[in-house]
């Protein structure tokens, strides 16, 4: 694949953004999205985990831009299998993410809250001289609501046109409570993605027979390296984010929790929203031999 990007593209697709991001994701090929990043001097990270698609995605690329005074930036790039073209792109400024913190139960400053405040504020300025106010949720004024359980949250989404998103969002948190195999860690985090969205799309509650099969496969994997107490192996079917936050104990404590010798049952498929205004698919099983009440989600 050959990366090339055009002067006459650098004046119009990025140039209005500092050539730091592209928004036009349907006029922006990967080809030139990885040409902004080598050229921003960014460094290609390896891929680890393995992104289940069920529309055709390939793995992304995705790249390290060092910041200062706030968690560097690591980007996303996804795009289709069969033709290259971009399905959304992902930009992460995430305590968590990077490789040489090793000390995520530390809480931040107040003046590192307010830098990643006045990041987000910055880059909502930014996208909103280009697309006007978005539809807004929470709010950043209150900084002692970082140290509470809530923690400080905002959300911004730009509909540019009828198939594009545009989602700028924020968590600041000091707050730290472990209870049992449970941990909640401080989190310090900005999410910004650009998407290509389908006319028609509804944001149902469901999963296909096609893709609910396929996760089912999967659960049966994990669960069998689980149970081989395969702890990498295991691993290998968390999502990034959980993979790089859990922990051998962690994972040793849910392997005792499981009683691999009882067969277990689907009760629940769906698709629910999170804290962060995002959608996840849920599976949700039990032992078959059990008789009690399903428990409520």
């Amino acid at each position: 694949m050959k990366y090339k990007l055009t002067s006459a593209f650098l004046i119009i697709g990025f140039a209005t953004f500092g050539q730091e991001f592209g928004f036009d994701i349907h006029k922006t090929s990967l080809d030139q999205y990885i040409q902004m990043e080598e050229d921003l001097g960014s460094e290609s990270l390896p891929v680890t985990s393995n992104h289940v698609s069920f529309s055709g995605n390939a793995q992304p690329f995705k790249f390290r831009r060092q910041q200062k005074g706030l968690p560097d930036l690591i980007s996303y790039y996804y795009f289709k299998e069969k033709d290259s073209a971009m399905s959304h792109v992902l930009y992460e400024w995430d305590e968590s993410r990077q490789a040489e913190n090793t000390d995520l139960d530390r809480k931040k400053s107040r003046e590192y809250q307010k830098a990643l405040i006045r990041k987000f504020n910055q880059l909502e300025e930014r996208i909103s001289d280009r697309y006007g106010e978005p539809e807004t949720t929470g709010d950043l004024t209150d900084l002692e609501q970082a140290d509470k359980k809530s923690g400080l949250e905002k959300k911004d989404l730009w509909r540019p046109n009828d198939s594009t998103e545009i989602e700028l969002y924020t968590v600041i948190s000091n707050y730290y409570e472990k209870r049992g195999m449970i941990t909640i860690k401080p989190t310090h985090r900005i999410r910004l993605e650009v998407k290509k969205t389908e006319k028609g799309d509804n944001n149902s509650s469901t999963i296909s027979e096609e893709r609910l099969q396929t996760l089912t496969a999967l659960t049966g994997e994990f669960f069998r390296a689980l149970s081989a107490e395969d702890l990498s192996g295991s691993k290998q079917f968390l999502s990034a984010r959980i993979k790089e936050a859990v922990t051998r104990e962690q994972l040793t404590a849910l392997i005792a929790n499981i009683d691999f010798d009882r067969e277990t049952e689907l009760i629940y498929s769906g698709i629910q929203v999170g804290t962060d205004g995002r959608s996840y698919t849920m599976l949700q099983y039990k032992y078959k031999d059990d008789v009690g009440d399903i428990p409520k989600l």
